[in-house]
């Protein structure tokens, strides 16, 4: 079995709906401070993978935003046990390689800005894109998945591809916003690259208003455009 077959099976295993790899020239737009080899010098791959969040917590918000924050929180950890297991099985084969967990650190709180950009480097490994709320939009969860990613000096290719938008540029993420974080920019957005948004206003709404809960409230909206009328659930990806 090679090396990319036995991080698919590992993905398989731990829960994961997708997994995917860039190679490290495709991430000469990441800022200064925050590009793969800051942390990894050697770093030849990086492997950017989704959890799926359990939808029923969200699309009941704000009623169950409790339950969505555990939600939101317990599939961080299994995201993190994940990149650490994926690092493991390259390290026994010889690779540096280097988890990077889901959430921002300690002192980035108040920015909501991690080390490393997943959503970013998810669209590089073709696991979706942008939607105007600046989250990742995926063609079978739509955007209720987490991420997390392993830095690697291995040399992997495991390819996909997105083609078409899967925002329509709806606007309800911009009205429901109650923070005003995703009132300003909409006219820089782009499906790779996502848009500027006031992160210390969304970060001092939950920390202020909310007490420390996740907010969720773009998402929720979001996800309700990946169901039918019938309240069943659809695909975003679009039809053929």
């Amino acid at each position: 079995m090679n090396i990319e077959n036995e991080i698919e099976s590992m993905a398989q295993e731990l829960g994961l709906v997708s997994i995917g790899t860039a190679p490290i020239s495709k991430y000469s737009g990441f800022p200064s401070g925050h590009h793969p080899c800051d942390y990894l010098p050697e770093t030849i791959t990086v492997i950017t993978f989704a959890y799926p969040l359990n939808t029923t917590s969200i699309l009941n918000l704000p009623k169950t935003r409790n339950q969505y924050t555990e939600e939101y929180d317990t599939v961080n950890q299994l995201l993190f046990q994940a990149a650490h297991q994926i690092a493991r099985l390259l390290e026994k084969k010889g690779f540096s390689s280097l988890p990077i967990k889901p959430t921002a650190g300690v002192g980035d709180l108040t920015r909501l800005k991690s080390d490393f950009s997943h959503k970013h480097s998810a669209v590089q490994c073709g696991l979706g894109q942008f939607g105007l709320n600046n989250l990742l939009i995926t063609p079978e969860h739509g955007p209720a998945v987490r991420l997390s990613s392993v830095l690697t000096t291995a040399d992997i290719s495991m390819d996909n591809s997105i083609g078409s938008n899967l925002c329509d540029s709806c606007e309800r993420c911009l009205k429901v916003c109650p923070s005003g974080a995703l009132n300003l920019y909409k006219d820089k957005f782009t499906p790779q690259t996502g848009r500027p948004m006031d992160k210390e206003k969304c970060s001092y709404y939950m920390q202020e208003t909310l007490g420390g809960q996740s907010c969720g409230m773009c998402l929720k909206v979001c996800l309700r455009m990946s169901y039918k009328d019938d309240n069943t659930p659809r695909h975003l990806k679009p039809e053929v």
